[in-house]
């Protein structure tokens, strides 16, 4: 999420350009995004993260790693899992 207009906000901004660029080839359905302040708590694999946006098979979902960098990338939707705040075990910096 773009917060302050700072060097680490442009960073993100320019990881999500190029994530949807990635966007998988064989999706042509139509990319929607969340709102800015209501992104989904999300779980992938061992990951959790913010889902940014979706389209019918996959999902685009944020997080940061161990180390505080930011990624961005696509996962399919059936290994997506929504959780609950409590349940949620990623970085409030998102």
């Amino acid at each position: 999420m773009i917060k302050r207009g700072d060097a680490e906000d442009l960073e993100r901004m320019m990881a999500r350009a190029l994530a949807e660029e990635r966007r998988p080839f064989d999706d042509t359905s139509k990319f929607q995004t969340f709102p800015k302040y209501g992104k989904p708590l999300v779980r992938v694999g061992e990951t959790c993260g913010k889902a940014t946006g979706w389209t019918a098979i996959y999902g685009l979902v944020e997080w940061l790693d161990v180390s505080g960098k930011y990624h961005i990338d696509w996962a399919h939707s059936s290994n997506i899992k929504r959780v609950k705040p409590d349940e949620w075990k990623g970085s409030s910096r998102l």
